[in-house]
């Protein structure tokens, strides 16, 4: 729903959600059905209503994580985010952590690529 929220997915989100797709071995009906929410988006409001705290807040780890793949936060994810973290029962500072967490999560991801000579197009704009 995130990485919807800004109207376009750009090849970074859609790779990172392939990508956390396979990790949790969803069977290819599932992932089916996780392709078909991204162009039509279910509303974020009636999604957490059904969840546990615990598991707003993983969603709002990965939501962030995911956000920031394509290098910023959209106007309309930044409000998704902050919707979740609200709903985690998080206070503004609790989501500002968290996006300072990934942004230092990329920056701990290039310099380890960069100590073994294998930077990635976008790293040195990182460290």
């Amino acid at each position: 729903m995130v990485a919807a929220a800004d109207g376009a997915l750009v090849r970074e989100e859609i790779s990172a959600i392939e990508a956390a797709m396979g990790a949790m071995m969803l069977h290819p009906e599932s992932r089916e059905e996780v392709r078909q929410l991204l162009t039509q988006p279910p509303d974020l409001d009636s999604l957490l209503e059904g969840m546990e705290k615990s598991a707003i807040r993983l969603a709002l780890r990965d939501a962030a994580l995911l956000a920031s793949v394509d290098g910023e936060y959209d106007k309309a994810e930044l409000s998704a985010l902050s919707k979740i973290s609200s709903a985690a029962g998080l206070k503004k500072k609790d989501l500002s952590k968290v996006l300072d967490w990934v942004s230092e999560s990329w920056k701990m991801g290039a310099v380890g690529r960069s100590i073994i000579s294998l930077q990635m197009p976008g790293d040195d704009d990182i460290i």
